[in-house]
């Protein structure tokens, strides 16, 4: 907000222009003109109607007003103690690295900034965006896989192979069916060629088919019991 000058108290002394603002918070007089029109910080007209800044006040406005979350570049205070855009970017929500932004006679907290720390946060903010690249990049590439039809939702992919153990499961537990009258049908054939009559045949196997069918039924169950507890690491140990 802009106050008149008799909206304030301030001598026009303790007034000073947007470019000494901007030096005094170690960022370019654009970045004030910014703060200013988005209502960040208030400006003060002195007794010639000019619009000034309040030299302790506003720097304090400045820093606690700043928007951390989009930072990219360093501001001219940390350029000059040799942040790159990365380091800016590390140490953004931490007001204690705005060099430049309050005096130091001005800040609440005399304690000193430590520059290694600046760097490890450095460090960590790297590590954070190449997982960061990792991971979109490995995304992207699912992604393509499901557009492309190599990939498949979970769910569906469930569902699919559910209903293949299901059909397989299902012809497995039939085999007995058909299979024990074959057996069964080749012995008496067997037999009859043998010279046995057809009461001796018949005497012989009367319920073979349900005897062989049962033994097959039973091996079939087994073997798909034991398919069924195998896992990834076991499938292929006999």
């Amino acid at each position: 907000m802009r106050y008149k000058v008799t909206q304030h108290s301030y001598p026009d002394s303790d007034l000073i222009t947007a470019m000494e603002l901007s030096r005094i918070c170690g960022v370019s007089p654009a970045a004030i003109t910014k703060a200013r029109d988005s209502n960040r910080i208030d400006s003060y007209d002195n007794s010639e109607g000019k619009e000034r800044y309040h030299r302790i006040y506003t720097p304090k406005q400045y820093a606690k007003s700043k928007d951390r979350r989009h930072v990219t570049t360093p501001t001219r205070g940390q350029m000059r103690s040799g942040f790159d855009n990365l380091t800016a970017q590390a140490v953004a929500h931490r007001p204690e690295f705005d060099t430049g932004a309050v005096p130091p006679v001005m800040m609440d907290d005399d304690t000193p900034f430590d520059l290694g720390d600046a760097a490890r946060e450095r460090v960590d903010l790297a590590q954070a965006k190449a997982m960061k690249e990792f991971y979109q990049a490995r995304l992207a590439k699912l992604r393509t896989a499901e557009m492309e039809g190599r990939l498949v939702p979970k769910a569906q992919a469930a569902i699919a192979v559910y209903q293949l153990g299901a059909n397989v499961q299902d012809k497995i537990m039939t085999i007995y069916s058909w299979l024990a009258p074959e057996i069964v049908g080749y012995f008496k054939d067997q037999m009859i060629k043998a010279g046995a009559t057809q009461e001796m045949v018949l005497a012989a196997t009367g319920d073979a088919d349900h005897y062989v069918g049962e033994k097959i039924r039973k091996s079939c169950l087994t073997a798909l019991k034991d398919l069924t507890s195998k896992t990834e690491e076991n499938i292929l140990d006999g």
